[in-house]
């Protein structure tokens, strides 16, 4: 009897070290190029929120000022006091105070922003937004620029990214000279090209930003081509930067330009469970950024990450010590490229391998 228990164990063990590693082949697996050779350097397909193609042409941009198109940056507090209901915040032109119902100083600012054919109201950034607040009592300003980011010739909202970081590190400075804040605790959090719009807002602030966080920064015409740090999300934009890299090399950046770099499932799409035609696939890994991060607020999501070189050698079983989280409590103290697998639904988080 006890020989067939030892068998069955053994056999069972068997099997799921073979499934294990299939599941993780397959995790690592490139998908087919549908598109030919051109496709990535030249042009781009995106899927926005509402389930709509978009193509993304890399070699040319447009006559100046042509299609272009104008608009408002909008900035919405929320807290546990009006979790449901953003009280606008307006930027004075002189040196006024800010007035807010809702502002307290003594809370830590955390600012979310969108992307590209995106809005303030859309359902990921409100459920980051009620995460947020869930955890702890934020001032969480929405940055909606979502008139400027609706136009479909990308280059446009592309280069938008920086008046709209402007705007946004000028509300900033005048709530801290409003509450005569002493180096506020802030932390600036964005989705593609959102990511840029927060570099910007970083470099344009009066005090140093403490945190800022890339969800998958948007590559083309920033890091595709490599434009200059001034003109994209990089590590001299906050004190610490960590970006969560989902759809690497493609919509993506490629490369490490933070304080701590995230390549979950090896940065790259696919990510585990997005599937279908070559672009959905790439728009659902684009957006896996912004879950993993969303799941990362619950303090029990631990997203263990481990230093290493690369994703082969991780794969390899070379890199497992010096573990850190990913996502909302990365450390700020723990830098360089880090690697991790994680669940194909949620919950995504494996906190231990």
């Amino acid at each position: 009897m006890l020989a067939v228990d030892t068998s069955a164990t053994m056999l069972w063990t068997t099997v799921n070290l073979v499934i294990y590693f299939f599941v993780t082949w397959s995790y690592a697996t490139d998908y087919e190029n549908e598109y030919g050779p051109d496709y990535g350097t030249k042009w781009l397909l995106f899927l926005d929120e509402n389930g709509t193609t978009h193509e993304v042409n890399l070699t040319t941009l447009p006559p100046e000022t042509r299609g272009i198109q104008l608009g408002g940056v909008y900035f919405y507090l929320y807290t546990r006091e009006n979790i449901n209901n953003g009280e606008l915040l307006t930027i004075p032109y002189d040196d006024t105070r800010i007035e807010s119902k809702y502002f307290n100083s003594a809370n830590e600012i955390k600012a979310i922003t969108h992307g590209w054919l995106s809005k303030a109201n859309t359902e990921w950034l409100q459920n980051m937004k009620n995460a947020l607040l869930d955890r702890k009592d934020f001032n969480v300003i929405a940055v909606d620029w979502s008139e400027l980011a609706q136009n479909p010739l990308y280059p446009w909202p592309a280069v938008s990214t920086r008046y709209v970081g402007k705007r946004l590190s000028k509300l900033l400075d005048s709530l801290t000279k409003s509450y005569e804040m002493k180096n506020p605790d802030t932390h600036l959090i964005g989705h593609s090209l959102g990511a840029h719009v927060m570099g910007y807002a970083g470099m344009y602030s009066e005090q140093k930003i403490k945190r800022i966080s890339g969800l998958d920064p948007a590559r083309p015409l920033f890091e595709l081509p490599l434009m200059n740090k001034n003109f994209r999300l990089d590590d001299t934009d906050a004190d610490f930067v960590d970006i969560i890299h989902t759809s690497s090399g493609v919509l993506g950046y490629e490369d490490s330009h933070g304080h701590a770099d995230f390549y979950p499932n090896g940065g790259k799409p696919k990510q585990p469970g997005c599937e279908g035609r070559q672009h959905a696939i790439e728009g659902c890994s684009h957006g896996r950024s912004i879950t993993f991060f969303i799941e990362s607020i619950d303090p029990t999501a631990r997203f263990k990450a481990y230093p290493c070189d690369s994703w082969e050698n991780y794969e390899n079983g070379k890199c497992r010590s010096n573990a850190t989280l990913m996502g909302y409590p990365a450390n700020s103290n723990q830098l360089g490229d880090f690697y991790l697998r994680t669940n194909n639904q949620s919950r995504y988080a494996i906190d231990d391998e």
